[in-house]
């Protein structure tokens, strides 16, 4: 996540979903991932620019949360603080210090610190799971999360949702990074589902879900999608 990218339509499906689930009585906790902005001449200038959304009308049933992206996804003044600010949630705790590759084992350590004992952990990179082609340390592994730092929230015991972006590859090869989870002894029992958002770019949340929050959270998810939300995001299971 970059606050050049607060109040685009990724933080309307992903606090959307996260809203649901505090509804639902589950305590969130949201690890933006948070990674220095791009300059104006950089080749991915325009990520955080699908804001179109925000000039029509509202189109599902969250309103406040439509007119508060409104007012931050329209401004020149995009943080992520903002987003906290807006009082859009009620028992969810944020991480939003910056991702350095040099300091990330002890970023990570604090972060699980602090969000450690929620229920449902989001994690927010602006890639999403982590790929061979970059070392985690390096100079452009904050845009990704590892497996690792996923599984680490789970064995606290936390269902957690990881934001990834879709690739060009064909999607049989796409979701074997999501069936990675299955070999690991860390996460090989989680219940695995994903929601795809395919407006203006296809991305995917994936939930690693803990068996006692399943049914609850299940019936959350479904409900949210029997709503006007289906226009952005559909189900899929693994």
């Amino acid at each position: 996540m970059k606050n050049q990218y607060a109040g685009d339509v990724g933080d309307y499906t992903k606090l959307g979903i996260l809203r649901g689930l505090e509804n639902a009585g589950f305590s969130i906790g949201l690890n933006w991932y948070l990674t220095p902005d791009e300059p104006e001449h950089s080749k991915t200038f325009t990520d955080g620019k699908h804001t179109k959304f925000l000039e029509c009308d509202c189109d599902t049933p969250d309103i406040d949360l439509y007119c508060a992206l409104q007012k931050i996804g329209l401004s020149n003044n995009r943080t992520v603080a903002r987003l906290e600010r807006a009082k859009l949630f009620e028992n969810t705790l944020f991480w939003n210090k910056m991702l350095e590759g040099k300091s990330r084992d002890k970023w990570h350590l604090e972060a699980l610190k602090k969000l450690g004992k929620q229920d449902v952990i989001f994690l927010d990179p602006d890639n999403g799971l982590e790929v061979k082609s970059t070392n985690p340390y390096s100079k452009n592994g904050n845009k990704y999360t590892t497996y690792k730092e996923a599984a680490d929230y789970y064995v606290q015991g936390a269902t957690v949702i990881i934001y990834n972006h879709r690739d060009r590859k064909p999607e049989n090869e796409y979701l074997k990074r999501f069936y990675r989870f299955i070999d690991m002894e860390e996460t090989k029992n989680a219940k695995m589902f994903y929601l795809r958002a395919s407006r203006y770019s296809v991305r995917d949340y994936l939930f690693l879900v803990q068996e006692r929050h399943f049914s609850d959270l299940e019936t959350a998810i479904d409900n949210f999608l029997a709503t006007e939300w289906c226009r952005y995001l559909k189900k899929y299971l693994l």
